[in-house]
């Protein structure tokens, strides 16, 4: 059995939301003073604050192995 859909309405329908996407991301991109097609635009972490972090969690680690003492 074949389920008819009439694709027309559906694909208005996801164009029409498609571009309300774009049109508010462009919109509030603008609106912060930022440039929405510039390459790079993207948020990342430096690298220091990564490494920062990685370091921290290795230190606490040795800290706790040095604190132990063995039982014997």
């Amino acid at each position: 059995m074949y389920i008819l859909v009439h694709w027309k309405p559906v694909v208005l329908v996801w164009g029409l939301l498609s571009g309300m996407i774009f049109v508010s991301f462009v919109a509030s991109s603008l609106l912060e003073g930022k440039n929405p097609f510039a390459p790079g635009a993207t948020i990342t972490q430096p690298p220091a604050a990564k490494t920062g972090v990685a370091q921290t969690a290795q230190q606490a680690n040795h800290s706790h192995k040095a604190a132990r003492t063995p039982n014997r």
